[in-house]
């Protein structure tokens, strides 16, 4: 089962411990560029697992995983963009 995060449009730690990422949503405010980095860490100084950048005027991208990316530490991700907001989903490990 799944669990989501929720609109979120700050920069932080979303899961503390050993998780799953199942999917990762990435919205834009229609004009400007979005980007999200989602590393292994509670504070931003993990490995990066993965990264999108999103087009102003695309305004969503973002992965489904078939195949769970796992993570040890927690999800800690980073948003820039103005009017940039994201969600992510996880699992149980």
């Amino acid at each position: 089962m799944s669990v989501s995060s929720g609109e979120e449009t700050t920069t932080k730690c979303v899961v503390t411990g050993p998780c799953r990422l199942t999917g990762v949503g990435v919205c834009t405010d229609g004009t400007n560029a979005a980007k999200v980095v989602i590393d292994d860490s509670t504070d931003g100084s993990g490995t990066v697992k993965w990264e999108q950048g999103v087009a102003g005027a695309t305004l969503t991208g973002g992965r489904n995983f078939t195949d769970p990316l796992k993570f040890t530490t927690g999800i800690y991700v980073t948003v820039t963009g103005t009017g940039a907001s994201y969600f992510i989903e996880t699992a149980s490990p």
